[in-house]
């Protein structure tokens, strides 16, 4: 059952970002003449460009046999929720739905709901690290030390490409979701409620931050590989480009470009750089 789990939401998982950062992309570039190019739209384009086909590499080798481990299953499911509400959002707006919900949670609740998830999260990390699959060097007793001099195969080479691309990708994704969760907490202070759409946008970074960390502790395939490092600079593109809007330092016409209709306005926008008239 665990591999079916983790092998059928991976997929899921892929399928759901690579839709997306089309769609994403889509909308960027036929809406650019009347409101310029968005930024967040290419850099999630960018970012789906890899994490969409990492997820559909991994989850088809974990239902052709490949070895999973128990935090994976639990960092999965700690990731659905989120993950599942954002699709859904957007998927409503697709078929003319409202595709947002505003909640008025009470922030003693809303740090309840974050804490049980950092503690979780936390937990999990430490779990991938401490397990006997991981063999990662630094957390290791003397027996385990004997046992890699024996089969030096079975550990994880914390110089090796694999896992400094996950732990890269692990730091920039839990950046991103700092400042995608950061935002929310002032337009609460703002307005007094929580977006939906935004909350659980950041829960998925963070959740994907998890991911490719546990992802580091196991050995992975040369085809994942590939896309771990497309990763890098998409990850590191998009955090720009969050952290630019976070402090107001460009203008983009779509800083929620997943959520809600996109459509032409009545006029270009002044810093589109167009005279296209409607």
């Amino acid at each position: 059952m665990m591999y079916a789990v983790i092998g059928l939401s991976n997929l899921a998982i892929g399928l759901a970002y690579a839709g997306l950062g089309l769609l994403s992309a889509w909308e960027t570039v036929s809406l650019h003449r009347y409101r310029g190019w968005s930024r967040f739209g290419i850099g999630f384009s960018m970012m789906a460009a890899s994490c969409g086909p990492h997820h559909l590499v991994h989850g088809f080798q974990v239902l052709q046999g490949e070895s999973v481990s128990w935090s994976m299953f639990a960092v999965t499911l700690l990731g659905l929720p989120a993950g599942l509400t954002f699709v859904f959002l957007r998927f409503e707006t697709m078929l003319g739905g409202q595709g947002e919900r505003l909640i008025a949670l009470s922030p003693h609740r809303a740090m309840l709901l974050v804490g049980g998830f950092a503690i979780t999260a936390g937990w999990l990390a430490a779990w991938a690290m401490a397990e006997p699959g991981a063999n990662v060097p630094f957390l290791c007793t003397s027996a385990d030390l004997a046992a890699r001099v024996t089969a030096p195969s079975t550990w994880i080479n914390v110089a090796s490409v694999t896992f400094f691309a996950n732990v890269f990708v692990t730091v920039t994704y839990g950046l991103v979701g700092w400042y995608l969760g950061d935002h929310q907490v002032r337009r609460h202070l703002a307005t007094g409620v929580w977006s939906l759409s935004g909350a659980a946008l950041t829960g998925v970074f963070f959740s994907c931050g998890l991911i490719h960390l546990i992802d580091a502790t196991t050995q992975g395939s040369g085809s994942m590989l590939v896309f771990d490092l497309i990763g890098i600079p998409a990850s590191v593109y998009f955090l720009w480009v969050v952290e630019q809007l976070h402090s107001d330092s460009v203008l983009d016409w779509n800083r929620r470009p997943l959520v809600g209709a996109a459509a032409a306005p009545a006029r270009p926008s002044p810093w589109s750089g167009s005279n296209v008239q409607p």
